[in-house]
């Protein structure tokens, strides 16, 4: 970042160690100079998204093409160190012969005349490994599988090109939602050691250590020269994170941390997680061994073996299909899997054109659509025609197949494709609202019949919210950045400090509306189910995000995945509360006060006994700023 301070009464600016304007007084707010500055005739810096070690990361458009970007630049006071700009130059050769879905693509890398050395990357709209596990803590191990396995594809896509990684962590994991799946980007190959490269080994030479202490292998923490298995280790730190909460050597100096690397065994995860199928410890620990000889010899073994580990604890149903390898030598006339994309393509009304795989799962299980069509042609994006033992469907319908698995438990049906993207169809029906046991505006239980309609699949986010703005010049909620904009990890937040009115504002842009009060707790409640939280009616620990006042701010959309009703609607118990149409009553079937609106569900902020599916809130519409409020949100709903 470019930092001055800028007074917002007379426009002057001003040196960033002042906190005032010597004009008039008014305190000072920070302002990035870069924001709108167009690099080399091309690319036009629009908000920063992202800060790290060497660079900071920002969103920009292509000026002539009117196209999205990631943009990162090389810190300032790295460009007179010519070692720093030919490491970051070969940040960009190394991340452009990396061709795998599940890394990040890099299209263009520049020095500007004044010495602006940056990189060009696919944008992605998503959130990071570190962050959710920061709001999470361990993941389901299903959930923790399905992403280590993408992991493992874009890392060996690396090593197959002749890149090391050298730096795998939670920080450098991106994830996005496609389709309603998770998927994986694994990013800064900035440090990664170009093998065949000896001109360049001055940069990574041996006793030179570059990485993160926690999460680097104890040859690497030795500063020796590394191999593919350094990287082995590292998914290995991530896995046992994942699964855990924890890493498994920690300490309050960088000197005890690389002590505990090289000499002291991994804390049993038994002693943590006792569920864990004791196949994937197994998998686990074997990545962690001390001698690189003993490890995994690849990430592609790795991924085979975490698969072969779920598959035998009987949970295969719930793992992802999607294999993010590639084709590894074999006996002539033996198929293998070729590597995969992870949507299918489909023309401009949305309809797929291509054959697509799906497999449907429980809520809060990850499903993935991809294409299966395999040409032999070993072109990335193709899947081969394969069945894991005790499934298989096959239809051929003009030339489309189809693999379904069929859900463990009771799952929403998966969706036509003409839907809204995010969307899930409601069946209507009857069900009683409200309850006679809780606070007095619960009551009475009442019976309630609600047509068929649409609503989101999660809350509206912050990246949603901000193209809102930017379309309708609606202001921006209090609490964003000066620059008109969200912080740079909170992209897939849901937005919150909105009030009723910019609420209802959205969803008249978007198409949309508001759900009703009714609407809403048919989906929380499961319709005829009736249960008192989406997952059933008992409060399940840890299931929502709730009462976590230390963080003080919400997660990423469906981080947490057991908060999810029997429709697939995340979200509804936890996070934030959301908005609905209804004026408040305080009793049902009685006058409603026309001066209040009604929002719902629990919060990052409240205890549990507020995340029932029947409380009720109330507040002002928003007619003025300090109407918004720290803990709602909203999602959209849409007749049909």
């Amino acid at each position: 970042m470019h930092l001055l301070k800028k007074c917002n009464s007379c426009g002057n600016t001003y040196p960033n160690n002042l906190s005032f304007c010597l004009n008039d007084g008014t305190p000072l707010v920070e302002v990035d100079t870069l924001i709108g500055r167009v690099l080399d005739g091309r690319y036009r810096l629009d908000s920063l998204i992202g800060e790290g070690g060497m660079g900071d990361v920002y969103r920009a458009t292509h000026v002539h093409i009117d196209t999205e970007f990631a943009v990162k630049l090389l810190k300032p006071e790295f460009v007179a160190n010519q070692t720093a700009i030919k490491r970051f130059r070969l940040e960009a050769k190394a991340a452009g012969r990396i061709n795998h879905p599940n890394a990040i693509k890099v299209t263009d890398f520049g020095v500007t005349p004044e010495n602006i050395v940056y990189l060009v990357m696919e944008v992605i709209n998503g959130y990071s490994l570190r962050s959710l596990m920061g709001s999470v803590g361990g993941l389901d191990y299903i959930r923790t599988v399905n992403i280590v396995r993408q992991i493992c594809g874009a890392v060996d896509a690396a090593h197959r090109s002749g890149v090391i990684h050298r730096d795998i962590k939670p920080d450098n994991i991106l994830i996005e939602i496609v389709n309603n799946t998770e998927r994986v980007k694994v990013l800064d190959f900035g440090i990664a050691k170009l093998r065949e490269t000896k001109a360049d080994a001055y940069l990574t030479q041996a006793g030179t250590i570059i990485g993160t202490p926690q999460y680097m292998s104890p040859e690497q923490c030795q500063g020796k020269q590394i191999d593919t298995s350094s990287d082995i280790y590292s998914i290995g730190i991530i896995l046992y994170e994942m699964l855990t909460g924890h890493v498994p050597f920690d300490a309050d100096s960088t000197m005890q941390v690389v002590y505990k690397q090289l000499h002291d065994p991994p804390p049993p995860i038994s002693e943590v997680a006792p569920h864990l199928p004791e196949s994937l410890v197994h998998v686990v620990m074997r990545a962690l061994e001390k001698d690189p000889a003993n490890r995994q010899s690849s990430a592609i073994e790795l991924s085979e073996e975490l698969k072969d580990a779920v598959e035998s604890s009987g949970e295969a149903g719930s793992l992802s299909m999607t294999d993010p390898l590639v084709p590894r030598p074999v006996a002539a006339g033996v198929r293998t899997p070729s590597q995969s994309a992870i949507a299918p393509a489909t023309d401009e009304s949305g309809r797929i054109t291509s054959a697509e795989k799906k497999i449907q799962t429980a809520p809060g299980q990850s499903a993935v659509e991809t294409d299966a069509k395999d040409t032999g042609s070993g072109k990335i994006g193709r899947l081969p025609l394969f069945v894991l033992a005790g499934l298989i469907l096959i239809a051929v319908i003009a030339g489309i197949i189809y693999f379904n698995m069929p859900p463990k438990t009771t799952a929403p049906p998966v969706q036509p494709r003409s839907l809204p993207e995010g969307m899930v169809m409601i069946e209507g029906g009857k069900f009683v609202m409200g309850r006679n046991d809780g606070a007095t505006d619960e009551g009475p239980a009442h019976e309630v019949e609600i047509k068929s309609f649409l609503i989101d699949v999660q809350e509206v986010t912050n990246q949603d919210y901000k193209k809102f703005i930017d379309a309708t010049g609606h202001a921006a909620p209090r609490h964003w950045r000066t620059n008109g904009s969200y912080a740079p990890d909170e992209a897939l937040f849901p937005v919150t400090y909105v009030t009723w009115n910019d609420a209802q504002a959205y969803a008249e842009w978007a198409g949309k509306r508001l759900p009703t009060e009714a609407e809403w707790e048919y989906v929380a409640r499961g319709g005829s189910k009736g249960f008192i939280y989406p997952w059933g009616n008992q409060w399940q620990a840890g299931y929502a995000n709730v009462d976590n006042k230390n963080r003080a701010r919400p997660a990423p959309v469906r981080s947490h995945e057991k908060d999810v009703s029997p429709f697939g609607v995340y979200d509804l118990a936890g996070n934030a509360s959301e908005w609905v149409q209804d004026f408040y009553s305080a009793r049902y079937g009685e006058s409603p006060d026309r001066r209040l609106r009604v929002y719902r569900g629990g919060n990052f902020l409240d205890a549990p006994d507020k995340s029932t599916s029947t409380f009720r809130w109330s507040d002002f519409p928003g007619d003025i700023p300090e109407d918004q409020i720290l803990r709602v949100g909203f999602r959209c709903a849409k007749d049909i």
